[in-house]
């Protein structure tokens, strides 16, 4: 059977080499291809010319499979299995005539008519292919992010730390290291429970001073000097104007940055108090996906009062359009972050309070729970 299967051609500007980098890319982990299919793939594009891969063209190679595996030092049946795994992937079209028969014929340099291999499902799939290998490429770099505040943390942990706590990081993370570890979501897990332990050395009694106080009177003062206007809670650099006055933060005051979601939610627990804050926060907090563990490390670390103005800010940027700067995708990462920034001791609540100050002035608050 011979066809004259053409294609639309790859995005202008992109070469085959352009396609064969991003297949590379792909091939092992994302569409777990096997090093053969993935040398097979490598060895017919090297096969075809730039010509082919212009809209309306034919990319297809006709080579017999003998002399194929004799190119690449295989055997015919590992070339017949490897063109199978590519056709079940989607990458490529056998149109091979009776007994598998290839042949073929090229004009002026363009495939007129050929029976063989075609690869015009790989060339369709180029844009798909692209966002695959960014998107892996994102992943390593989270890797490779997470990967080094563990071995930080961990690092503290083990010159601050007692025996005690050094034998408790090593259960969690065997001999100190991460390298055999490619899983983000086991490295998140190992990342948070270090940082929970360190928590121990540096925030004990922090928190003890916060969450014992009574929560009705003793509302969260900050004092910090440095600040700067940003959403990110990051400190300033020193400046002349850095002397400031203390931030007291009263129910009303921490109400007037929430979201109309969280009022809302607290008109249902009651009076304009603390520890109905901190209650429409906790729930607040499970509605946005923080769960009852993060929740739980939250008020150890910080004092309940402070874990619920955490939660009052992440779910005001949740509530963000996805398309926003500061949009909060993931409620529970960004309260882990702001929890890490704390124990490096550069998490600037003042700033980041004082800039959503400066963005909405304070309203009244509305509904039952504010009378």
């Amino acid at each position: 059977m011979s066809t004259t299967l053409t294609h639309t051609g790859l995005p202008e500007g992109r070469s085959r080499f352009d396609l064969l980098g991003l297949f590379e890319t792909v091939a092992k982990p994302h569409f777990k291809l096997s090093k053969t299919a993935s040398a097979l793939i490598r060895h017919y594009i090297l096969k075809t010319s730039d010509e082919d891969y212009g809209r309306g063209r034919v990319c297809t190679v006709w080579g017999q499979v003998c002399n194929t595996a004799r190119s690449l030092n295989l055997t015919p049946r590992s070339i017949n299995e490897a063109e199978r795994e590519l056709e079940r992937n989607g990458f490529i079209r056998r149109t091979t005539g009776v007994n598998g028969a290839r042949s073929g014929k090229r004009c002026e340099g363009k495939v007129i008519w050929a029976s063989g291999i075609n690869l015009a499902p790989m060339i369709e799939r180029y844009r798909e292919l692209q966002a695959e290998a960014e998107a892996i490429r994102l992943r390593n770099t989270a890797l490779d992010q997470c990967k080094s505040e563990i071995r930080q943390i961990n690092k503290q942990i083990r010159e601050g730390g007692t025996e005690a706590l050094r034998l408790r990081a090593d259960v969690i993370l065997p001999d100190g290291r991460t390298a055999r570890i490619n899983e983000l979501e086991r490295l998140e897990d190992i990342r948070d429970a270090l940082a929970a332990m360190l928590a121990e050395l540096s925030f004990a009694p922090r928190a003890q001073k916060t969450s014992d106080a009574s929560e009705e009177n003793c509302a969260p003062t900050y004092t910090e000097n440095d600040y700067k206007i940003s959403c990110s809670g990051a400190p300033a650099a020193n400046r002349p104007e850095a002397h400031t006055p203390e931030l007291q933060i009263t129910p009303k005051l921490a109400v007037s940055l929430a979201s109309e979601s969280f009022r809302q939610t607290l008109d249902m627990f009651g009076g304009l108090n603390w520890p109905n804050i901190v209650e429409a926060s906790y729930a607040m907090a499970l509605s946005i996906g923080i769960d009852r563990r993060s929740w739980g490390l939250a008020c150890e670390r910080f004092g309940r009062e402070r874990a619920a103005l955490c939660v009052i800010v992440i779910e005001r940027n949740a509530s963000l359009h996805s398309s926003h700067r500061y949009h909060a995708r993931q409620p529970q990462k960004c309260l882990a972050g702001m929890m890490r920034k704390e124990v490096a001791g550069n998490l600037n609540m003042t700033g980041l309070i004082r800039a959503m100050l400066a963005q909405r002035p304070i309203a009244e608050p509305k509904g039952r729970a504010f009378k």
